[in-house]
């Protein structure tokens, strides 16, 4: 395993904050801050040969556009240093990783990789930073990712037009499963003002009201180092990642003061009965 590093040590502009020794796991728990950008980040350094990389954003919508859900699926469309199409989906089918994907959750959003070979591992590491904090996100992405209208026969111009995107149709699966439905529905009147009232995913009769203008700011505010969390696991050396995460990312930003935190939920002084009826997404474009 790689020498510890000591509390207070400064290490290609992070500042070591803590290392606790879990013994019990045969894990060394490191915790970071930048100093530039105050990104934070936890390193689990051990012998296991299967090293691990995330990158992680608190992203709160304030509606149930699927903007934190199409952004996600957005900025995996090329960026800066790797203008391709898809370098995401490239990856898989050659990467020699053991688990690669990104997930959106109802306050937060995680890419995270894993790799058994060193020099994968850091290509794969040069694309996820590049991918999060500088994508490109064009319009023709955002529309085939979100949301378009398109002929109901592709073949007639005369047939009617029909909503389609990637995250259009699988939201509109999603929100046709029961329970899905109800976990969704009953976040709407629990959380009346929080975050966690809106769907993040995206609601289908929602979705097609969000513009690329708003995608765009929405990555503005949210996607900024002194907003994401980092997170390192494995047998490679904790100098090496922090060489990488600066040099390609941190080192290009500067401390920003911005509003993501979750806000406490007013409480109800009263029981509340709702009734909700299962929409059919169609009737509602």
């Amino acid at each position: 395993m790689p020498e510890t590093p000591r509390v207070g040590e400064r290490l290609h502009g992070f500042e070591i904050l803590n290392v606790t020794p879990l013994r019990e796991i045969n894990i060394t728990l490191v915790e970071l801050r930048h100093l530039v950008t105050g990104a934070r980040m936890v390193h689990l350094a051990n012998e296991d040969p299967n090293n691990l990389f995330a990158v992680g954003l608190r992203t709160t919508p304030q509606d149930s556009t699927g903007v934190a859900h199409i952004l996600e699926h957005t900025v995996l469309c090329g960026s800066r240093r790797f203008p391709v199409r898809d370098p995401f989906f490239s990856m898989l089918r050659r990467s020699l990783n053991t688990f690669m994907n990104a997930l959106t959750s109802s306050d937060w959003t995680l890419y995270p990789f894993a790799s058994m070979n060193q020099k994968d591992f850091y290509n794969l590491m040069d694309i996820y930073l590049d991918a999060v904090f500088f994508p490109r996100l064009s319009e023709m992405n955002f529309r085939q990712e979100g949301h378009r209208l398109e002929f109901a026969d592709p073949l007639d111009s005369n047939s009617s037009l029909e909503f389609k995107g990637v995250v259009y149709n699988e939201m509109k699966g999603a929100m046709a499963d029961p329970s899905s439905l109800l976990g969704r529905r009953l976040n709407r009147h629990l959380f009346p003002t929080q975050t966690y009232h809106h769907n993040s995913g995206g609601e289908p009769d929602e979705i097609p009201d969000l513009t690329h203008e708003a995608l765009v700011d929405f990555h503005r505010h949210y996607y900024h180092p002194s907003n994401a969390w980092f997170f390192t696991y494995g047998n490679l050396p904790l100098e090496q990642h922090l060489e990488m995460i600066e040099e390609r990312a941190l080192a290009h930003f500067e401390a920003r003061s911005l509003a993501s935190e979750v806000l406490p939920e007013q409480r109800f002084e009263e029981p509340r009965r709702v009734t909700e009826t299962p929409c059919c997404w169609a009737c509602h474009r």
